[in-house]
């Protein structure tokens, strides 16, 4: 007990003062109050009770007398217990922790197991609501919160990667990165990392490692090996993809890039030599996309016209070229009274464009995440 010692009969009254406040009467505790002495701690910590008892708020008070007699357990458990008539996890748990050392043999180690995982599991749930509600940067505040309550949590380390890279910090995604385990969860996110870094081949070796049946392997891999032959890909192939207005030059490129199980250098078709390309490093593509019947040249003038924009319509004859090579029937473009797997026909002849339909028409050809 802190202070000075009390006398018996000030303890008296300080058992008594309670205990009429307890069954409702104000007079007596009053009474007994005025017998304990002026401005000891055991005289405040008696009014606190005493008050609370009669419905009064006494928490911030009562707070700032255990911190002010920090080694008070009886003041401390008074704490406790207001924190947690209110709900307040946070504050019990603090007056929890603190009880631990003040009294160890009182269960306060099972309570503050308890608190802390009550606590953990509320900032998870709040962490995943924000990030289900695109509010990244929250969902990595509750996460660092989680962790400082429990540093070894691994669903608290997910969610703050998943977090930071929902907020575009990847330099945050990769602190906490190395402690998540090598299981099917713990490798996507790793490879989702190694993707916000533009590592895509260490993207694929992770992809690669996840479990065959994990769902969206197949798609995640592809994805990885496709970006990481972007990576590789010649200067021209990926100034042919950013286009904006498609020239027939960087068309032929793309369809060989992205589609070469189907337009071969070696195809069947007779061999022209156009005299407009043979100084355009997309010389290779134009005679494997011209042999294969993809696209067409001017073989009388022996001219491609490499630099004339493409049209809509002209793409839209590439794409239905390219799917009767690759053995599907003609597509059929989207638009009144079309079958669900009609293909949307584009805005207008971007590289992006073609690229989307190309993929299509690949995947629809053979693809190695088809379903048969």
């Amino acid at each position: 007990m802190p202070g000075a010692a009390l006398s018996d009969e000030a303890v008296t009254a300080a058992r008594a003062a309670v205990a009429a406040a307890e069954r409702g009467d104000a007079r007596a505790a009053e009474r007994a109050q005025r017998r304990l002495p002026a401005g000891h701690p055991v005289t405040r910590l008696v009014a606190l009770e005493v008050s609370h008892l009669g419905g009064g708020d006494v928490f911030g008070e009562a707070l700032a007398l255990a911190e002010a007699e920090a080694g008070w357990r009886t003041a401390w458990q008074f704490v406790a217990q207001l924190a947690a008539e209110r709900g307040d996890a946070a504050a019990e748990l603090v007056a929890a922790r603190r009880l631990v050392t003040l009294d160890p043999d009182g269960g306060w180690q099972r309570r503050v197991a308890s608190l802390e995982q009550a606590a953990l599991d509320g900032l998870l749930r709040d962490g995943q609501a924000r990030l289900a509600g695109g509010d990244g940067a929250g969902a990595l505040q509750a996460a660092r919160a989680a962790l400082e309550l429990a540093p070894t949590s691994n669903p608290a380390r997910m969610l703050a990667v998943r977090a930071a890279l929902a907020a575009g910090d990847t330099a945050a995604a990769v602190v906490y990165l190395p402690a998540l385990p090598d299981d099917a969860d713990g490798l996507q996110l790793k490879g989702r990392v190694a993707e916000a870094l533009g590592q895509w081949e260490l993207a694929l070796q992770l992809y690669e490692r996840l479990p065959a049946r994990h769902p969206g392997r197949c798609e995640l891999v592809e994805g990885a090996r496709a970006q990481l032959r972007l990576a590789n890909a010649p200067p021209y192939v990926a100034a042919a993809l950013r286009a904006t207005a498609l020239a027939r030059r960087s068309l032929a490129a793309i369809v060989a890039w992205q589609a070469p199980a189907f337009v071969r250098a070696d195809a069947d078709g007779p061999v022209v030599v156009f005299e407009d390309v043979v100084d355009l490093p997309e010389r290779a593509d134009i005679a494997a996309v011209v042999r294969s019947g993809v696209m067409r040249g001017d073989a009388v003038a022996r001219r491609f016209y490499p630099d004339r924009a493409v049209e809509r319509e002209e793409l839209m004859t590439v794409i239905e070229r390219l799917a009767r090579l690759s053995g599907r029937r003609t597509p059929l473009w989207c638009g009144a009274g079309a079958p669900s797997d009609c293909l949307e026909p584009p805005a207008a002849a971007t590289g992006a464009a073609a690229s989307e339909l190309v993929a299509a028409i690949a995947a629809e050809g053979g693809g190695p995440c088809r379903r048969r």
